[in-house]
């Protein structure tokens, strides 16, 4: 049983990442090509970077040193959350009001440790992307093939931007990951990589690069014509809550990486005292 459920979990620990993406990807035909090169070149690279997590996790100099650096994606993921928050589902709250609850969330799951906050990932990713394909389905009568443009050499900028976001916190949780996850971490990053390009490219093809150039969070936006009578008239927040939660599951993941020296010190420390 543990050998079947621990790579789900990894997997879908790795799926969050490019799928907490789709709320701030801005969006053309090109960002799709970039997503989905940016999701391989990152998946590769988690699978060789998992490999080196049993000499981190035995060390406290590594450990101590991903401490730090998951601090940069985690305040990222918390501010950029926030802001999302701010502009959409929260109007007219307090930006550091949001991001005290969000650090507040994050860290409450990160409490119940790595294994428990992968755990919880699995059920977030499948309901997330179950969402996310219910919404290109919806609006797939609604696309416009005119809108489809051959790969162009600018998308190597999108591409590297594309990558800025997902490997930190992608090379953090590879390199804390138990042993034998390798290959589950860049099965889940493929997966949902492939969901973030595909729904990128949905809204290129739905809204037009120059509309979408114009919304600050155009996934978020082509969401909304996916409503269904009056029951999900706002399919946009249908769409954005699960995403919400890939984000918050991030974060907590990573806040996983910065508490584990902390965590391992206390037991030393009591190891000593008893």
């Amino acid at each position: 049983m543990r050998e079947r459920l621990f790579p789900r979990w990894g997997a879908a620990l790795f799926a969050l990442l490019p799928l907490a993406e789709l709320l701030y990807c801005g969006v053309s035909t090109q960002t799709a090509y970039a997503a989905a090169i940016a999701s391989l070149i990152t998946a590769l690279i988690v699978a060789g970077a998992a490999k080196l997590a049993p000499f981190t996790r035995q060390y406290r100099v590594p450990q101590w040193a991903l401490a730090v650096f998951a601090l940069w994606p985690l305040c990222r993921s918390l501010s950029r959350m926030a802001v999302f928050l701010q502009k959409t589902l929260f109007v007219g709250r307090s930006l550091w009001g949001l991001i005290f609850a969000l650090t507040v969330s994050a860290l409450l799951i990160a409490r119940v440790g790595q294994i428990r906050t992968a755990m919880w990932a699995l059920p977030i990713a499948a309901v997330a992307m179950t969402v996310c394909a219910l919404s290109g389905v919806l609006t797939v009568a609604d696309l416009r093939v005119t809108y489809l443009e051959a790969p162009q050499w600018g998308l190597w900028g999108q591409t590297g931007e594309i990558l800025n976001a997902l490997l930190p916190a992608a090379l953090v949780l590879a390199l804390t990951l138990p042993e034998g996850l390798s290959g589950a971490a860049a099965r889940g990053m493929s997966a949902g990589g492939a969901l973030l390009a595909l729904l990128c490219l949905r809204t290129a093809l739905l809204l037009g690069a120059h509309t979408a150039a114009l919304l600050p969070y155009p996934n978020f936006t082509a969401a909304g014509l996916a409503a269904v009578g009056d029951f999900a008239r706002h399919g946009e927040v249908f769409f954005a809550v699960p995403l919400i939660l890939c984000d918050l599951g991030r974060s907590a993941a990573l806040s996983c990486a910065v508490l584990a020296p902390m965590r391992r010190l206390t037991a030393a420390r009591s190891k000593q005292h008893a």
